[in-house]
Formats: structure tokens, sequence, C-alpha cells
């Protein structure tokens, strides 16, 4: 298990970057912005003459293109819930112009693909998608079946397309979409990146274990499918292997990491910029640093021709990475959490928690204690700037504290202009390349308090 220190101080080295070998579509300069944010439980409209919120929108209106995460959904009221499962494991849904909102404020391709993609089932499903694009938002990771939820989104954008794939790897499994065949229709549902675990125990633990495995179950019947050849055990359906030290070993999904590069290589072949987004609350032991089958992923992504990755779903935010020149940001945190605002949860969540009447102010008392730490509440903006395909400044412009757990529930939510989170973004940024194309005497990073927060992850030419 990788420790704080070394995701946060490591530097790794890169290869070459690959040509794109097509005619670029990109403005006569080369140039073009991209902002992101991170999860966007949104369930009040903004307020539309606040000074601050406007000054933060800048930031997003002014990029070429804007990506967030949508983690709610927006059904009509005859659409029933899906079931959850433990006490905190709500339903997720809005009422009223909310994509309308979104749209006011900038953004332009989301991702809807996360665990409460269908909390209100395939028709709250399908009727968010429906309200995005009524408004022009071009939207990625749910569809009719896996393939049109693998398929890239485009935007067309003044100086250039941009696609979008999106995918999660937290989500309900019976929200997963499925390909059809001549005779039985796809499944709709979200793009899933599924992952392999196996837990690696010392040779000595590891007999131990078979002895134990032994003992309860003599008799245990061969599995439908057969298990992985080579040393190691499956016990009570997980994988043991050897090896030292201990640890909890992660990897993609070959089938789902195919299928998501290859549609990576589609949309650099259709468009300009490409991104990749991941819903992903799965971490290495500590909650601030991603599974080693996230980085995994997001090098392949980079590798099939993907610009820019973006990470959310851990509601913190995570480390930066730069990878053959290109910019991977496993989690920027929270920009909109609205949840406390929902008019209504599902009556069985009541009976689940315990909690008598029909009053959502009691659930969420409960479950908000669970968000008490300061880290659910910090917050950024991420601005690449590209130049001919390649980042050439990386800038925040966000920064929500702890100050904003003082604020009553009502008023509770990610709010522009307040005091910088607790981690620097030189600490944010947890590598840099040591490629002769960009070495750290050609690359600077650089901390800035001005009021135009200027880049702090800059490309020497």
């Amino acid at each position: 298990m990788s420790t704080r220190r070394e995701f946060f101080s490591n530097a790794t080295a890169f290869g070459v970057l690959a040509a794109l070998g097509r005619v670029p579509l990109l403005a006569e300069d080369g140039s073009m912005t991209i902002a992101a944010v991170g999860d966007c439980l949104i369930t009040r409209r903004f307020d539309h003459d606040d000074a601050a919120t406007l000054a933060l929108l800048r930031a997003i209106r002014g990029a070429d293109a804007a990506f967030a995460n949508v983690e709610m959904t927006f059904p009509e009221p005859h659409m029933a819930p899906a079931p959850t499962g433990a006490c905190g494991d709500l339903n997720n849904s809005a009422e009223g112009p909310l994509a309308e909102e979104l749209q006011w404020a900038g953004f332009d391709i989301v991702s809807t693909a996360n665990n409460h993609s269908l909390d209100y089932g395939e028709a709250g499903m399908f009727a968010t998608a429906d309200k995005l694009e009524r408004v022009g938002i071009a939207h990625a990771g749910t569809g009719r079946n896996l393939a049109d939820a693998t398929a890239p989104a485009f935007y067309d954008s003044r100086r250039g397309r941009v696609a979008l794939i999106a995918c999660a790897s937290t989500i309900r499994p019976w929200s997963l979409a499925a390909d059809g065949n001549n005779e039985i229709p796809g499944r709709p549902g979200v793009n899933p990146l599924r992952f392999r675990t196996s837990y690696k125990l010392p040779p000595a633990q590891l007999k131990s274990l078979q002895e134990i495995s032994r003992a309860l179950l003599p008799h245990a019947e061969a599995p439908l499918v057969p298990e992985p050849q080579g040393q190691g055990i499956t016990f009570l359906g997980n994988r043991f292997v050897a090896g030292e030290p201990a640890a909890v070993l992660t990897a993609p999904d070959d089938a789902d990491l195919a299928r998501i590069t290859a549609a990576v290589q589609r949309a650099a072949r259709n468009a300009d910029l490409v991104m990749v987004s991941i819903h992903a609350h799965e971490s290495d032991g500590l909650r601030e640093i991603p599974a080693a089958f996230l980085v995994d992923f997001a090098h392949r992504c980079i590798d099939a021709g993907a610009h820019m990755f973006v990470g959310h779903g851990p509601h913190i935010l995570r480390g930066i990475e730069i990878y053959k020149q290109r910019p991977i940001f496993y989690s920027l945190g929270n920009f909109i959490f609205e949840a406390e605002s929902m008019r209504q949860i599902p009556h069985e969540i009541y009976e689940r928690c315990r909690i008598s009447g029909n009053d959502p102010s009691d659930f969420f008392d409960r479950a908000m204690k669970g968000f008490a730490d300061a880290a659910y509440w910090e917050s950024i903006v991420a601005r690449v700037d590209f130049r001919g395909h390649q980042p050439a400044a990386i800038s925040r412009v966000l920064s929500p504290s702890s100050k904003i757990l003082r604020a009553p529930a009502a008023e509770r939510r990610c709010l522009p202009n307040l005091p910088p989170p607790r981690k620097s973004w030189n600490e944010l940024l947890v590598y840099h390349s040591r490629s002769e194309l960009a070495s750290p005497s050609a690359m600077a990073r650089e901390w800035s308090n001005s009021a135009d927060d200027s880049a702090v992850y800059v490309r020497r030419r």
C-alpha cells in the first residue's frame, strides 16, 4: 500500500508523446481552454445576482468547454425510486429547471456515469439525459445499452471539437449497461470500469488460510467460472496470493479496459481534444490515494489518445499527475454539494435508518455527520490551457474550505471566495515528468495568491 508521503512526493518518469497522426482542427493558434470541476449534487438554483458566484462562473464560462459530473437525477414526479442499500445510501433526485441552471452556469459537456445514475431506474436515467439535451449540454457515460453508454459525446466549441468518454467504477451492480444480441435487447445503464481485487499475503499466512479453508469448507463445490491458474487460493469469494509484503492488489478488468480505450481511440480521430472521466470512490488505503487500478487506467487512456483525465467520486481532492505531458486529476472534489436540500427522500430509507416520521432533515442530520471533515468541503475548478494538443498551463480558481461547515444547512454549499485549502496546489501536483520533452528544467510549478490566480503548472517554451 502506498503511503501518504510517497503519493504526495514521488516523481515518476514518462515516455515520449506519440503524434496524433491527423490534421488538427483547432483554432489557428492551436489553443483551447478546458475548465473542469468534480461532483455536482445540485438541488437548488444559483443566485443569479451574487457577485462572488458570478465571478466564479466567469472562470467556467470563459473556457472553450467546461466539464462537470452530474451526480443527480432529474426524474419526473411519477417515476419511482430504485432500491438502494444501507441507511446512508440515498436516492439522489432534484426538481425544477436544474439542467437549465447548469447550462446558465456555463457547463457544456458532462458525465452522467456514477453510482446515482439509476437512482430512479432507467426512466429516471433517460429523463436526466433528456433534460440535459434540451438545454444543449452534451453528456456521456449512460445510454440505451453498453455500446451507447461507452460511446463518446462531442461538444463543438468555437475553437474546436471536444470529446468525452465517461465511466464509473463505483456503481450498483444492477445499474451496469449491457449489450444485446439478435434475440435479447441490450440493457440501459452505466458504462462500467470493473476491476479485479486480490489480497497478497506472506507465504506462511497463505498456508494458514489454506488450512482454514479446508477445515471450514471441506466439500466446497467447484465454481462455475474456473479459478485463475497459478499460486493462490479463492476463499469466501476472494482471491489470495503469496507475496511480501501483505497488500491489496487491484487491476482494471481487461474487457472493460479494451472497450473504453477503443472508444478513446475512436474519439481521437473525430475530435481535437479528448477527455476521459471516471467516478471512483476506491482508494489505496488512505482516502486521498487512488486505488492502483485507477492509476493504471488513467495512464492507459492517455496512451490511447486522451488529452486530459478527470476523476471524481470520493468527494475530496486527490492528487494531480502530469503523465506524458498530459494532466490527470484523480479527484476534483465537490463543486456543488446540496444533498441536504432535497425536498423528500424515499420512505424505505426512513425505515432502514429507523427514523420515525418523514422529515428529511432527520435523515440528513444523521447522514451528514460523515461529511463533517473539512476535506469534504475543499474543491477546485481546474483550467487547462492547451496549445497544439499539449497543456501549456494549469491553474486553480476556487478553493472552498472548512469555513462552510459553520453555515446553516439551508445555506451550505461549495461557495467561492473562501480561504485556501489545507493542501497547497504543489502538494496536489504529485508527479512531474522527467522525460526529455518535459524535464524539470523545462517546467515550473508555482503557487500564486494573485487575483487572477495565475498558472501553477507551466510548460516553458
